[in-house]
């Protein structure tokens, strides 16, 4: 891979920016990472330094009224960029938001083993999926076959895939409703967490 680092100045009294993190320690991840960082690591790191300089690319815009032109730096529209996706992922927070139904919630976790993070790491895309969906068949069967359920159970998953160390530590946090849809009665309310404490252990 090519890296080239565009030239970026910090500011005395100006919050430092992710590129200019990522410009600093460059050296020093490389030679310590070099050998397991994927290739989506390192565009994506290529990306958020790039991002907004003519590196990027250009775009002359120019005011109808006073006709004052000028050439715009362009967004790397990285989904991992901290400069131009803040406002997507704030918007994405915002519809995941309006989605939630007017009752209590409450989360379990679904650890990987520590045995098998070094396969998921060569696997991601294997991996994540089939943890996913073994997740969700798990807790759709044991809603509908709990006797103290018999219903059909809402979540909503969020995968980690690291510790605040920063260290490799895989799991999937599970947001559950405590209210059941169920087939006789409609809705179940606070029975979800209350069965899952008794059964799931």
């Amino acid at each position: 891979m090519t890296w080239k680092q565009p030239q970026h100045y910090v500011e005395e009294g100006v919050a430092m920016e992710m590129s200019a993190i990522i410009n600093h320690y460059f050296d020093a991840f490389s030679k310590k990472y070099g050998d397991k960082a994927l290739p989506g690591h390192w565009k994506a790191l290529q990306d958020i330094v790039r991002c907004r300089t003519p590196d990027c690319g250009e775009l002359y815009v120019r005011c109808p009224d006073c006709d004052h032109g000028e050439w715009r730096p362009l967004s790397c529209w990285n989904r991992h960029c901290p400069k131009c996706q803040n406002h997507e992922a704030s918007s994405w927070i915002d519809r995941q938001q309006s989605k939630l139904l007017p009752v209590p919630y409450f989360m379990v976790t679904f650890t990987l083993p520590c045995e098998l993070r070094q396969l998921a790491w060569c696997n991601q895309k294997v991996v994540y999926s089939v943890l996913f969906s073994s997740i969700a068949s798990t807790l759709k069967d044991f809603g509908l076959t709990s006797k103290h359920l018999a219903g059909d159970v809402g979540m909503t998953m969020v995968l980690h895939t690291h510790s605040r160390k920063l260290s490799q530590y895989l799991y999937r946090g599970v947001i559950i409703e405590k209210t059941i849809l169920t087939s006789k009665d409609g809705f179940a309310i606070g029975a979800a967490e209350t069965t899952f404490n008794r059964e799931g252990g």
